[in-house]
């Protein structure tokens, strides 16, 4: 059977096109645009590069806001880091972390990477650190594989960091979290991954139960958007959960207090 392609499809496929292109300008300029097309099928061959770079600058960022920093604007290549986040919020949130400094902790939910690398600098210096990500998945996650040499740059001479690739909610998952715990409980864990309402309570209810009394649990997106206030991400069902969780274990909010129609970190303290 042959399909045939009407004038109005055409029209619309050459208008998208269009659209792209346009966006494209507008987010680049066009001699931004003219390197980014340049660079980006060779990427993956300059990562090793870019990691490198990466290492020798974040060896020589140890406060809080020299990693933030770092996170927010390192650019090798086109290659970024930018974290999903609110700058005022994981500002926040690392000086917990930096007080608490974790021998061991877990990030599910990588995505762009930015917030893995300010954290796992603000661990203990033979800490291990573990990532886990899911490729393709439908709230952000799926970093490509060419990035590997990248991420494994984010760990300090002496930490540890693994960079584990799957469904978090699989027994498989908890199961090679555990392994590469050795037996030791989490300091740490960082909950940033399927926004759903079970998966998020599926996350805190796996993984929370790895965290030691004393431990720190962090969750991101709690906040839901106002009626006037536009959002800059979807938060998903987590402040429905987060209200639930508060409700049982209490908690502490870290929402940066210009507004921003989400985000928003909620910390639990393990008892």
């Amino acid at each position: 059977m042959v399909r045939r392609v009407t004038s109005s499809q055409t029209a619309a496929g050459g208008y998208a096109v269009l659209h792209r292109g346009r966006r494209a300008v507008s987010r680049y300029g066009w001699r931004g645009l003219a390197l980014e097309a340049l660079q980006r099928p060779l990427r993956p061959a300059l990562a090793p590069l870019a990691a490198r770079r990466l290492a020798a600058r974040a060896d020589c960022r140890e406060s809080v806001e020299e990693l933030l920093e770092l996170a927010f604007t390192f650019d090798a290549f086109g290659i970024t880091l930018r974290p999903l986040q609110s700058r005022w919020e994981l500002r926040r949130l690392l000086a917990e972390v930096a007080r608490l400094r974790p021998a061991s902790m877990l990030e599910i939910g990588t995505a762009n990477g930015g917030t893995l690398l300010a954290l796992a600098r603000s661990c203990a210096p033979d800490a291990c650190v573990i990532s886990v990500d899911l490729p393709g998945g439908a709230f952000g996650g799926g970093y490509p594989r060419w990035k590997r040499p990248i991420y494994e740059a984010f760990a300090a001479t002496g930490q540890r960091l693994h960079l584990l690739r799957g469904d978090s909610h699989g027994p498989e998952m908890l199961s090679a979290v555990a392994t590469l715990l050795e037996g030791r409980p989490l300091d740490f864990l960082f909950i940033d991954g399927d926004h759903s309402y079970e998966g998020v309570r599926s996350d805190f209810e796996r993984y929370g139960a790895l965290v030691r009394p004393g431990g720190l649990i962090a969750l991101h997106d709690i906040v839901a958007p106002t009626a006037d206030s536009a959002p800059v991400n979807d938060p998903g069902e987590v402040p429905r959960f987060w209200q639930e969780l508060v409700r049982e274990l209490g908690g502490e909010t870290i929402v940066d207090p210009q507004g921003h129609g989400c985000f928003g970190i909620g910390l639990v303290r393990m008892r």
